[in-house]
C-alpha cells in the first residue's frame, strides 16, 4: 500500500507572489506554454507547483 503525500493547498503559500501569479495565469490560459520555476533551496516550488496541481 502506498502511503498518500500530503496535500497543501494553493492558497496556503506566504509570498512569492510573482510565482503564485505565473501559475495561475497558465492555469486560466495554457496557451501560455508552462512555468518555469527555479530559485534557492527550501522557497517552496515544489509546494508551490503540487497545491496548484491538486486544485480543482
Amino acid at each position: 500500500m502506498t502511503p498518500k503525500r500530503p496535500v497543501y493547498p494553493f492558497a496556503a503559500l506566504v509570498g512569492q507572489e510573482r510565482l503564485k501569479l505565473a501559475l495561475v495565469l497558465n492555469a486560466i490560459n495554457p496557451l501560455i506554454g508552462g512555468v518555469l520555476i527555479r530559485g534557492e533551496k527550501g522557497t517552496a516550488k515544489s509546494i508551490a507547483a503540487l497545491g496548484e496541481a491538486a486544485a480543482p
